[in-house]
């Protein structure tokens, strides 16, 4: 079947990314070519001296890869049952914001804003269903959901006091997503005095924000959120600290502002910040980026590099970016490890669905997390009264399946973040969609990898504060 590799060059090497040991080799100059032949599956005896020289090294192995299967697929049953690491329960429908690139905005194959919202009934029997399927777990954590989730503040207090009163004992914590707007003292001091772990939606500069996050009436919801934030920092602090923002990027926006206003702000300028692109899975028109994005992010990706090699202060990286050095990390560790030479692998990507995140609509329906599509039969796996159905959760843990050829030559396997809701057309799983995304995933992993070979060659310390590991970027020509 040949082998698996990809070959890449960064301004002073020559790599090649071996699929069958999960390694990045650098290779001398004059094998370049004969290794990018064999990446365009052309064999000849250039490239069968070639593979002798690195098969004694244990790379570039033949490609054995026969079946795609979940390694969590025998014990799908186990995990369903005893488990489920995490639920959020979708509280209501109903949203007192009106934000143009929502989920819920009418702008996706997914359901709109409505009034619905989950009964108290549901509330416990939901909590019940975590609790009953978690006994394999130290701890569970419960999310809230929504549409806006404090709208109904009084059935989030009746879940928390559900779990203390009938699970008293049992580890659980809490977390929530909020878009801000609704910050009471009874509010702060319900999350405070249970610990939740509070994520508020804010994009930004007024300008900014307020060009997609409006109220139902059209006004815009900066200065509330803003009013809400200094009233619980100055009465509040403790709680505060402990508070993270996440920020929507949507196409055409200013990077270079969004950034000044978080690093600048005096109220929330010490917190945790991350960011999000607009979510291209089930929206019913394209979207795209324009050029000054892209320059944008490699110019803050190029300052992050030029930072862990000590040419840079750390302390003039983008708040916006500050968190991108983990994916750096993430992969790094998983280099030599996850190896594809067995016979059945199947590509990363999936969790497994109903264990790892689940998430309850109103109505007590179970799907993988609170990203899909609650419209596509596909993924709603399960019902709360009845538990979820395995045959259906096989089908998304083992979506690899799908795309079941082209995943057995791909050199992306082993660090493909492709789930099953990359497939979902609204009514199906299909294959063509899947593939559709494929190229952007392998475009991010190749930057990775750049980047990762770039801070190799200038003598990276990767013993230091960000890998701990051993170094798994090895010359072709090592022994």
């Amino acid at each position: 079947m040949g082998v698996v590799i990809k070959t890449f060059q960064t301004p002073l090497g020559c790599y090649v990314y071996d699929r069958s040991s999960n390694m990045i080799i650098r290779v001398e100059e004059d094998d370049y070519p004969a290794f990018q032949k064999l990446e365009n599956g052309k064999e000849d005896d250039e490239t069968a001296v070639l593979l002798v020289k690195y098969r004694e090294q244990g790379i570039c192995r033949e490609n054995v890869l026969e079946k795609i299967e979940h390694p969590a697929t025998q014990t799908l049953s186990y995990h369903l049952e005893h488990r489920v690491q995490k639920i959020t329960l979708q509280l209501t429908q109903n949203c007192n914001l009106r934000c143009d690139y929502c989920a819920y905005s009418g702008k996706y194959n997914q359901r709109t804003h409505n009034s619905g919202r989950m009964s108290l009934d549901t509330v416990k029997k939901s909590i019940d269903y975590a609790i009953e399927h978690s006994d394999g777990v130290e701890n569970l954590n419960i999310g809230f959901y929504g549409g806006e989730p404090l709208l109904e503040f009084e059935n989030l207090k009746n879940a928390v006091e559900y779990v203390d009163e009938k699970y008293h004992g049992r580890k659980v914590n809490y977390s929530i997503t909020t878009n801000g707007t609704i910050m009471s003292d009874e509010i702060v001091k319900f999350l405070m005095e249970h610990d939740f772990s509070v994520l508020i939606s804010l994009d930004g500069p007024k300008e900014l924000h307020n060009k997609n996050r409006v109220f139902a009436n059209g006004e815009g919801s900066f200065d509330k959120i803003m009013q809400n934030l200094r009233y619980v920092k100055d009465n509040y602090p403790i709680f505060f600290e402990k508070i993270s923002f996440n920020t929507v990027v949507p196409p055409g926006s200013d990077y270079q502002c969004i950034d000044h206003f978080f690093s600048a702000n005096d109220i929330i300028e010490d917190n945790q910040l991350s960011k999000t692109t607009v979510s291209e899975f089930n929206l019913k028109d394209a979207i795209s980026y324009d050029d000054r994005y892209f320059v944008t992010y490699k110019y803050q990706s190029l300052k992050i590099l030029m930072a862990a090699l000590g040419f840079y202060s750390k302390k003039k990286i983008s708040k916006l970016f500050s968190t991108d050095f983990v994916e750096i990390q993430r992969f790094y560790d998983h280099l030599g490890k996850m190896t594809v030479c067995a016979s059945c692998a199947h590509p990363g990507g999936p969790c497994i669905p109903g264990a790892r995140r689940p998430m309850v609509d109103i109505d007590g329906n179970i799907f993988p997390c609170e990203r899909v599509s609650e419209r596509s039969d596909a993924m709603r796996i399960g019902h709360v009264n009845a538990g979820c159905d395995t045959d259906k959760v096989d089908r998304l843990l083992n979506i690899g399946k799908l795309t079941e050829q082209e995943c057995k030559k791909c050199w992306n396997f082993a660090h493909c973040g492709l789930c099953a809701s990359a497939a979902d057309d609204g009514k199906a799983l299909v294959k063509e969609k899947k593939l559709f995304f494929c190229d952007s995933s392998k475009r991010g992993t190749l930057n990775t990898m750049r980047s990762l070979c770039l801070l190799h060659e200038y003598h990276y310390d990767f013993e230091g504060d960000f890998f701990n590991e051993e170094d798994r970027i090895v010359s072709g020509t090592e022994k």
